[in-house]
């Protein structure tokens, strides 16, 4: 809760120009997380033990892959099993209706007496009152380690009563961010905005407690004019040809007026992965990243640590818009960016706040630059079907992509990773890319998940291939040892993002750490 009002004040601060002024970063994080009230979250029951791990009643379950069949375990219960499901059973009673909280790694599927449970959010399912109910829990793992962490039962009354307070708690949170920041209360209170781009279109993201009014032209007058109410907002507006100006205003208090550059011949981007919800880190990097003309930036995966908690994905919001106000973000889902989401692997938050197109997949040109972002995530195990691959040999001999200098692909999953103990990549991203390295003449592979920095030069024929992890966006890094293969050329283990410069056909690219210091330069000529 704190971590969200943070996002929002930062937005508040920056737009009230005539009210208050910036505030630094520490202030801000220690002021929201001072005025927290979370209240009393203890479940009625915690079932800790007896759960057996086991095979279940679906297709999928790779029953000789699992350490101990028909073991009784106790949570939390981790095993490394990559992209495996894992099954826990056991028998429970509950005296009346309820909720079950179930916290899992990756994500959790419910089965109640062999029928699927009703899924309320991201990690909880109603249940009825039951003597003796079957509990079949699947716990999707499309990562290394992973299994069942917790299961929690609260009657139906004590989860209303928690919601309520809930409720009550964020709105007491926020009249205080209001009264700390701004000295007025009945200021509005705006997370964003944070720009996106998809085809010919613009989008324009933020989230209000009042109306807003975008104003936006092609000078900074910005005569024309879109509304919208209180709540999530995304404006769209039509991608001029040249540089373009907006802001944003609830009443009398406007934003800044953005300028959005037009396409550049020569110009530079950015790209980072796993900001997971270690925002100290990922606004250490924001800071760094302020001075600079970067055209975009892209955002390769777990973006925040659960796909399901929308107050993280404000707080990416509020904290993202001070850099992607005024350039588009081409933000990639990872794995984490699914979570809550394994019953039909729609990330529903995750399109809302951060896609640029219908799809998890998309794909982009800039100047003489082509970009295909692909996601394995959109099915479990992880992979790519038949539509996506479909998609892809589509976009690899359109004229995007077949007329461009440089060429990449950005995914959250690597094909090859060394920082990461006991993993090496994924196999499917391998299978999916190697036959097309030289063919689909690819010059970069940028992804995350492992979080460090890594890169690996590949030569296919005639093709050069840089592939290259940048998962150092503020989730906790990899532990010091390695795995033994692939050889990579560069670990550095190290928070960090990546800068881009293109001038025809040159290009260089650097690596920053939190200090803004280079940790590894690279440039390539054609």
């Amino acid at each position: 809760m704190s971590r969200f009002w943070l996002g929002a004040c930062m937005l508040v601060a920056a737009c009230q120009g005539k009210y208050a002024t910036q505030l630094p970063y520490t202030t801000l994080w220690q002021q929201g997380t001072a005025t927290v009230n979370h209240g009393s979250d203890k479940a009625d029951t915690v079932f800790t033990s007896g759960w057996k791990f086991t095979r279940g009643l679906r297709e999928g379950v790779h029953a000789n892959r699992l350490l101990q069949p028909d073991s009784v375990v106790e949570l939390p219960h981790r095993v490394v099993l990559p992209n495996t499901d894992l099954w826990y059973l056991k028998t429970i009673s509950f005296a009346q209706a309820g909720v079950l909280r179930v916290r899992a790694d990756d994500g959790a599927q419910l089965w109640v007496n062999g029928k699927p449970a009703q899924r309320l959010n991201g990690d909880s399912f109603k249940v009825e009152a039951s003597s003796e109910a079957t509990i079949l829990i699947r716990v999707l793992n499309n990562a290394m380690a992973g299994g069942l962490l917790e299961v929690s039962y609260y009657t139906h009354s004590h989860a209303v009563q928690q919601e309520q307070a809930h409720q009550r708690s964020l709105q007491r949170n926020k009249l205080e961010q209001k009264r700390i920041l701004l000295g007025d209360t009945t200021l509005p209170l705006l997370i964003g905005p944070w720009l996106t781009q998809s085809d010919s279109v613009y989008k324009i993201r933020l989230v209000a407690d009042a109306g807003v009014t975008l104003y936006w032209g092609a000078t900074p007058s910005v005569k024309n004019a879109q509304t919208a109410r209180a709540g999530f907002v995304q404006f769209e507006v039509p991608a001029p040809a040249s540089a373009w100006y907006y802001k944003v205003c609830s009443g009398t208090v406007c934003s800044p007026t953005y300028r959005v550059a037009g396409t550049q011949t020569n110009f530079q981007f950015t790209v980072w992965g796993d900001s997971q919800s270690g925002w100290k880190q990922f606004a250490t990097h924001l800071q760094n990243l302020q001075a600079s003309t970067d055209a975009f930036t892209i955002g390769v995966g777990d973006l925040v640590g659960n796909g399901s908690n929308e107050a993280a994905w404000q707080t990416l919001g509020g904290l993202f818009s001070t850099y992607a106000a005024e350039r588009p973000a081409y933000l990639v889902a990872g794995n984490h960016d699914y979570d809550g989401y394994y019953t039909d692997l729609q990330p529903r938050l995750y399109q809302q706040y951060a896609a640029p197109s219908a799809k998890p997949w998309f794909a982009w040109r800039y100047s003489n630059c082509a970009f295909i972002a692909i996601d394995p995530n959109a099915q479990f195990p992880i992979g790519f079907a038949g539509e996506q691959q479909q998609w892809l040999q589509a976009q690899l001999k359109s004229p995007l992509w077949q007329q461009a200098e440089w060429r990449f692909i950005v995914l959250h999953q690597p094909p090859f990773s060394q920082g990461w103990p006991g993993y090496q990549g994924d196999a499917v991203v391998r299978e999916l890319l190697e036959p097309l390295l030289e063919t689909a003449r690819i010059d970069f592979v940028i992804a995350g998940h492992t979080h460090d920095y890594e890169r690996l030069v590949k030569v296919n024929g005639r093709q050069q291939t840089n592939f290259i992890i940048t998962g150092g966006g503020g989730g906790s890094l990899e532990p010091d040892q390695s795995s033994p293969t692939p050889r990579m050329d560069t670990v550095i283990k190290t928070h960090n993002y990546l800068r881009f410069k293109i001038a025809s056909n040159k290009l260089e690219w650097t690596a920053y750490d939190l200090n803004n210091r280079i940790i590894d330069y690279q440039k390539r000529e054609k």
